[in-house]
């Protein structure tokens, strides 16, 4: 039995953390619980989005379902805009397209934005294996309660295309007559923390809408607007491609 939970968001702007402290006969009771689970989860969350940054990690791969009008993800790992770890375990269940609105004189010919949607994935939580409560909470008639929290996802469907990925870059302005510009780099951190965004959800692929009911096309998939987590492993390939070598041998995390 799952329920569905309000989404929790990371808390935003600067705030310092609080922890248990620990002393023989301390009395934990809630509160004390959820302190230390809270604590654990927005430090990693908050070094996950400003070290790591957000996207896909691996996987989630977006293709068509079979004579369906539909399409379905892979598995694989994200990181949302708050730092919160997405995982899909196995490839999910059908996620309907619905069908594109009947063309208008005023549509201009060929694809364009009311053409396509968007599959975006999201964090979510929901309470589960719920037990008996054996003590009620301030005269609350309360018969049994949610004992865990399973970290799920869901996948939404959004008009038209995702915002396209920025791949502009400030680079040129770190390196001054051959020489890295270190006055620029701490000019760039130093400017501000970036603030938690809104949506904290992840783009993963334009879906060109087929006519009528036809079901989408491997080809009507683009899943090129999504962002993605640049690994170590991943940086130092780019490092090498630019550079025309290769790795010289299998690193960590590699196969």
């Amino acid at each position: 039995m799952l329920s569905t939970l309000g989404e929790t968001k990371p808390r935003d702007g600067i705030h310092t953390f609080v922890r248990n402290r620990y002393f023989y006969g301390k009395l934990l009771d809630v509160f004390h619980f959820d302190l230390e689970q809270d604590y654990l989860n927005e430090k990693r969350w908050l070094l996950n989005r400003l070290v790591s940054g957000y996207g896909v990690l691996c996987g989630l791969d977006v293709q068509p379902v079979e004579k369906v009008r539909a399409v379905k993800v892979t598995p694989g790992i994200a990181l949302d805009r708050g730092g919160r770890e997405i995982i899909v375990p196995r490839t999910s269940d059908a996620i309907p397209v619905l069908p594109r609105p009947t063309a208008t004189s005023h549509q201009p010919p060929g694809p364009c934005d009311e053409d396509y949607v968007h599959l975006c994935i999201c964090f979510q939580q929901c309470e589960s294996d719920p037990t008996p409560v054996l003590v009620d909470e301030c005269g609350q008639a309360t018969s049994c309660s949610a004992s865990s929290i399973q970290e799920r996802y869901k996948c939404i469907i959004r008009d038209g295309k995702a915002p396209e990925i920025n791949l502009g870059s400030g680079v040129a302005d770190f390196v001054l007559n051959g020489r890295l510009n270190y006055y620029a780099l701490v000019e760039r951190v130093t400017r501000a923390c970036p603030e938690l965004p809104s949506d904290l959800c992840i783009p993963l692929a334009n879906i060109r809408l087929p006519p009528g009911e036809d079901p989408p096309e491997a080809s009507d998939i683009d899943i090129s607007p999504r962002p993605i987590v640049y690994s170590n492993d991943l940086l130092f390939d780019i490092v090498l491609a630019l550079a025309g070598e290769t790795p010289a041998r299998t690193r960590g995390g590699k196969q």
